[in-house]
């Protein structure tokens, strides 16, 4: 089977998540016999530290296209259609070319960045479209006019449309009249917190709560912060990592307010954060929203406890085995969490926390929704 996988950019040392889900899902799908093409366009005004122009190279069993073009007029909050679709085009030609007419186009983020026009055309010669939404624009209702009728035309011309949770499911639902069958595919967890969770031996002595993410306002690491302080300052057998980078650095580190108990790792590779992920106790993520909250799933795969948002789209897999559930406004809440995993954390059993994790976030688990998905049309 002849798979172009179509995602938002190629991951970068500036960037290491710009198309990180769709390149994994890519390479899972190579593992598993597909012949498998991954195809991006970067259009944007700053350097993101990619080589502008079209690149083409091997990685993992996977051809990469990657194509970034400097666009000003998205910094004036401009759609440019023609131009976009001629890049789309001058991308997708170029795979075309080099491994035939693929069987299957799975579009990831369709909403935010794919030519419906150019699409189309595959899809009037019999290629299959698929989807799979992840955008939390579309979770919270502020797409622009031009990324809803994206939304709109993948709601009634793929062949299926899948999303990372349910919650943006039924986002989708309200923005959209959907007449194609739809599907819940998570993210994947690459294999490595896997093997993690069976290599990795704890220290002892103290306890390590992490926080993984983009430091901004979105992801609430300030309350993080404030709540772990209230709770533990002063107790040095207590730690709080966070991993990540972004605009609230600054102002994290100022509320930390020099604490030997918190330490800023600043972004890390998927390799050291793994590491860090399955050298701790327990994870925290406590975002206003997220569409699915991939750090969870992967602190799963190494048999953590977590504590997650009420409005994150894998809160719906939490259970009393696994973690606790807590309102995003809930602060006082947040903190008393952060407590009773600390005393109760050898209540949580690793391997059946691990297992879990693998039951619906690994390669297998994943790889058998996809083939559903492709067969259900």
């Amino acid at each position: 089977m002849r798979v172009w996988v179509i995602g938002r950019g190629y991951p970068t040392a500036a960037n290491r998540m710009w198309g990180s889900f769709e390149l994994e899902q890519a390479k899972m799908l190579a593992r598993n016999g597909c012949e498998v093409s991954y195809i991006s366009l970067t259009l944007s005004f700053l350097n993101r530290k990619d080589p502008r122009g079209l690149r083409s190279f091997e990685e993992d069993g996977v051809r990469i296209y990657a194509y970034s073009r400097l666009y000003f007029p998205g910094k004036a909050g401009i759609y440019w259609e023609s131009f976009e679709d001629r890049c789309w085009r001058s991308v997708l030609e170029k795979a075309e070319s080099d491994t035939g007419l693929p069987d299957i186009i799975h579009v990831h983020y369709p909403s935010m960045i794919s030519s419906i026009n150019e699409i189309d055309k595959y899809r009037s010669r019999g290629v299959k479209i698929f989807v799979t939404e992840h955008w939390s624009r579309v979770l919270i209702n502020t797409l622009k006019g031009h990324e809803r009728r994206r939304l709109q035309y993948y709601a009634q011309n793929a062949d299926c449309f899948a999303c990372v949770s349910e919650a943006l499911q039924n986002a989708v639902k309200k923005l959209a009249a959907v007449t194609v069958p739809m599907e819940v595919i998570p993210n994947i967890v690459s294999p490595m917190f896997f093997e993690a969770a069976e290599n990795t031996k704890k220290a002892e002595d103290g306890f390590t709560f992490i926080t993984v993410g983009r430091l901004v306002p979105l992801k609430q690491f300030d309350v993080v912060i404030r709540q772990f302080l209230k709770e533990f300052d002063g107790n040095e057998k207590v730690k709080l990592r966070v991993v990540g980078s972004g605009t609230d650095r600054k102002k994290l580190k100022d509320i930390a307010n020099g604490s030997t108990q918190i330490t800023f790792t600043g972004e890390l590779s998927l390799e050291d954060t793994c590491k860090e992920v399955a050298e701790a106790d327990a994870l925290v993520s406590f975002s206003k929203y997220e569409t699915f909250a991939a750090p969870v799933a992967e602190a799963w795969a190494c048999g953590k406890p977590v504590i997650v948002s009420a409005e994150s789209g894998i809160s719906s897999y939490v259970n009393r085995q696994n973690g606790l559930v807590i309102k995003r406004k809930s602060h006082d809440k947040l903190s008393s969490a952060l407590r009773y995993l600390y005393d109760h954390h050898k209540d949580y059993k690793p391997e059946d926390i691990s297992y879990y994790a693998a039951v619906h976030f690994s390669d297998s688990a994943v790889m058998k929704k996809i083939r559903k998905m492709y067969t259900c049309s």
